[in-house]
């Protein structure tokens, strides 16, 4: 196998070190008979492969892991290998929709057939780091390059293969208060006002930590300002309220890539190049697929160091930037949910919310978290498809057949609410035939990754997957999901139909009657994007304990400090990639002001 070509002097713990070799034929270069390994990156990581060669042939291709996205990856995991055995090439076209795998899967099979081994290597340490940033989403790479600029020697270590995080398939929205594209745009605003909007927005200020948000506000726009004129982040001219609860002020802006899914690439970029030049310059290293697994404390439970394993490594100070626990069902279920789906990067595990548990942090906002409705299950805890909720003339049934909202009216807070706190997180969005419009998908795919489909092939995979459910009478639809009082209740929602009215929760708009059968049910849960409660931090980033008194040496950054936490309870624009540039900053300063430099 091929070494990777990396943009920054990466040294890998204990991993293979490979590249994506290019799709090719093997008419002229096949390896002699016998068994070969060969891995290249997915979506979600690693994926290796075992391929047989027999009679100078290909003859079988095994899949032997991977970190794919269940569902999703599966046609391109079941037909790319055929494929390639049928070409005799790895020059065969991708699986709509699954294009990435599929050219994992392709890359994999070429490294195996090109006759090299991987190497492996323990990790080793080439510089002495005066702050080492456990994460290199984008709260560790603003840390990362805001320490190296201050002076600092800077050792990074990332869980995954590569940087980025969730900001690799993010939107590019941050927000601020005061920052020069907001002036520029002739939008007065000041950090007390955005300060008053946490507060106002989100149920008043027992709903946060007043000092780290009163610090977010006054420290986002210099944040804002320094991704512009010093990393040199690609920003638009606009700004606006964001996709969320609306601001009393614009003070959302976006990146040149925009709101939609690939904005927050140009953070990353931006970022990463300057952290190559640091790299270049020997005062930073990176290290990939590198997993921190302890933090390392003094006899007084201040910081020193963290553990890759074994392997102990020493620094004055750690920034801790790994983002939340949304990939984590243990995490998630201990404070939040019964049942849950997440559309999170699977590199979310919450480990350091496990690294601030073991140094005595105290912990605010763990029973709030924001999720979305309308997530089927149908690849268990990775979230994959998404019920079109407000699908036509639909309501929304809890597990005892009773409707819980005017579906039409109900805001991202009122779906949010409803899904996280109805009984075992489950909604049934229930609808009749005489409902359904071929213009209307009543379900997407989740994930960029997703294969097209069909409303008709999926119903009927659903179904036959028991997470919908199909009868010719609506008693019939209770009796199969046990919701006892549906009945009565669409017996009640149609003659308030028949009225003009709904009695119950006033809607008006989208009133369809549950004419003749057959009828469906939807078993629906929500899902993650985003986690919001945290660590307890100061102004400076420091985690405290419940006592008040600080760990020292630890500084947090980026989501694991939580949006509840400086936001309150509820979703602001811009907040997530916010916490990341205003927290990474602050962390940065802290930490290497603590190291002496």
């Amino acid at each position: 196998m091929k070494k990777m070509s990396h943009l920054l002097s990466i040294v890998l713990a204990v991993a293979m070190v490979f590249t994506a070799v290019m799709p090719c034929a093997f008419a002229d270069a096949m390896p002699a008979d016998g068994v070969y390994e060969g891995t290249a990156n997915g979506m979600g990581g690693a994926l290796t492969v075992e391929v047989s060669v027999s009679g100078g042939k290909i003859g079988a291709i095994e899949v032997k892991s991977h970190s794919e996205t269940p569902g999703i990856s599966d046609p391109a995991l079941a037909e790319i290998p055929a494929k390639i055995i049928d070409a005799q090439s790895t020059e065969v076209e991708a699986v709509a929709g699954a294009t990435v795998t599929s050219t994992a899967i392709k890359g994999a099979v070429a490294a195996a057939l090109s006759g090299e081994i991987a190497e492996e290597k323990e990790l080793e340490i080439t510089i002495k780091p005066d702050v080492i940033v456990v994460g290199a989403g984008m709260a560790g790479l603003v840390a990362s390059v805001r320490a190296s600029e201050l002076g600092a020697n800077v050792l990074v270590l990332e869980q995954n293969y590569r940087v980025g995080g969730s900001a690799n398939t993010a939107g590019g929205s941050i927000s601020g208060a005061g920052y020069a594209i907001q002036k520029a745009a002739g939008i007065e605003d000041s950090a007390d006002a955005f300060y008053d909007d946490f507060v106002n927005m989100g149920g008043g200020e027992q709903n946060l930590n007043k000092e780290i948000a009163r610090a977010h506000a006054e420290n986002s726009a210099a944040a804002i300002d320094w991704l512009k004129d010093y990393v040199g982040v690609e920003f638009s001219t606009t700004v606006d309220s964001g996709g969320y609860l609306t601001m009393n002020t614009n003070r959302v802006t976006y990146t040149a890539g925009g709101p939609a899914s690939g904005g927050g690439l140009y953070f990353v970029n931006a970022l990463n190049a300057k952290l190559e030049a640091a790299v270049a310059a020997g005062t930073a290293q990176v290290c990939l697929n590198t997993l921190v697994t302890e933090m390392i404390q003094d006899a007084n439970g201040d910081v020193i160091g963290v553990k890759v394993g074994d392997m102990e490594i020493y620094a004055p100070s750690v920034i801790v930037s790994t983002g939340g626990y949304g990939y984590c069902e243990r995490w998630l279920k201990e404070f939040n949910f019964t049942n849950i789906t997440s559309n999170d990067p699977n590199t979310a595990i919450g480990s350091g919310y496990d690294f601030a548990r073991q140094v005595g942090a105290a912990f605010d906002n763990m029973n709030y978290c924001s999720c979305y409705g309308g997530s089927v299950p149908v690849s268990g805890f990775q979230a994959s498809l998404r019920c079109n909720i407000n699908y036509n003339g639909a309501v929304w049934i809890n597990t005892s057949g009773d409707r819980v909202f005017n579906e039409p009216k109900a805001t991202s807070m009122d779906k949010r609410t409803i899904w996280r706190t109805t009984d075992q997180n489950t909604i049934y969005v229930v609808f009749a035939e005489n409902m359904m419009d071929p213009e209307k998908p009543l379900f997407t795919g989740m994930m960029s990754n997703s294969a097209a489909f069909t409303t008709e092939e999926k119903i009927a995979e659903l179904i036959e997957k028991g997470y919908m459910f199909k009868a010719d009478t609506i008693e019939e639809l209770a009796a199969m999901i046990g919701a006892a009082n549906m009945p009565a209740t669409i017996a009640k929602y149609n003659e308030d139909v028949a009225k003009g009215e709904d009695s119950v929760f006033g809607r008006t708009d989208n009133l369809l009657s549950f004419e003749e059968g057959p009828f469906y049910a939807v078993y629906t849960w929500p899902y993650l994007m985003m986690t919001a409660g945290g660590p307890r931090i100061n102004a400076n980033a420091q985690v405290v304990r419940e006592d008040g008194t600080v760990v020292n040496g630890m500084y947090l950054a980026g989501e694991i400090i939580g949006s509840a936490n400086i936001a309150g309870h509820n979703t602001i624009g811009g907040i997530g990639h916010g916490m990341c540039a205003t927290w990474g900053r602050i962390a940065a300063q802290s930490a290497v002001a603590n190291a002496g430099k």
